[in-house]
């Protein structure tokens, strides 16, 4: 019974190994600044900090911009900074062609959809609905329901290609951005890695 488990694990090591072997991750690792490190399998990429952090706080946008203190010593919860990408093989254009027909399809449905709940008329503020009626509410609570269907259909585009693969950004891919680490310069080094990929998967 020990064989079929020992199969098991050498395919998924050969998937692991051929996602890895590509040149292109290679120089892409290569690029990397001190202290990352990078794991690719056949479905992610990870791009990991070798050493846990101490979170300090979170960076809001909406924040007053003032100095920030001193980290204390060991304070806060230990994390590891990482980015997640998923990987898929390397779509054709017959594929990106197809999807971006579909989204554009779906586009124009939302658009057909705002103005037949005359979502325009629907006053706002700081960019969001605000309704002013009963009337306004009941067309707004309709539109965002329709339009949370309609956008489950939208098809998620590859944000680049990488080799053989093509790389997707994921839910959590940027999650530890909006964090505060000590050392701060893991922070600044995270951000530099993101404009890193911009540069390289294209």
């Amino acid at each position: 019974m020990a064989r079929p488990r020992m199969s098991i694990a050498i395919a998924c090591l050969s998937i692991a190994s051929a996602a890895r072997a590509d040149p292109a991750f290679d120089r892409l690792e290569g690029a990397l600044p001190g202290g990352w490190s990078l794991l690719a399998t056949s479905s992610e990429l990870v791009i990991r900090h070798d050493l846990p952090c101490y979170v300090t706080g979170v960076h809001r946008e909406s924040a007053p911009k003032v100095p920030a203190a001193p980290a204390a010593p060991a304070g806060g919860p230990l994390i590891t900074i990482e980015l997640r990408y998923r990987l898929e093989p390397r779509w054709t254009a017959p594929q990106i062609a197809a999807a971006e027909a579909t989204n554009r399809q779906i586009g124009g449905e939302l658009r057909a959809l705002a103005a037949k709940y005359r979502i325009d008329a629907i006053p706002t503020s700081k960019g969001r609905p605000l309704p002013a009626s009963a009337d306004d509410k009941a067309r707004l609570d309709a539109y965002e329901t329709a339009r949370a269907r309609l956008t489950a259909r939208l098809v998620l585009l590859p944000r680049c290609t990488l080799g053989d693969a093509s790389v997707f950004d994921g839910e959590d891919t940027y999650a530890q951005l909006t964090l505060q680490v000590d050392p701060p310069e893991v922070m600044i080094q995270a951000h530099r890695i993101v404009e890193l990929m911009k540069q390289t998967c294209r």
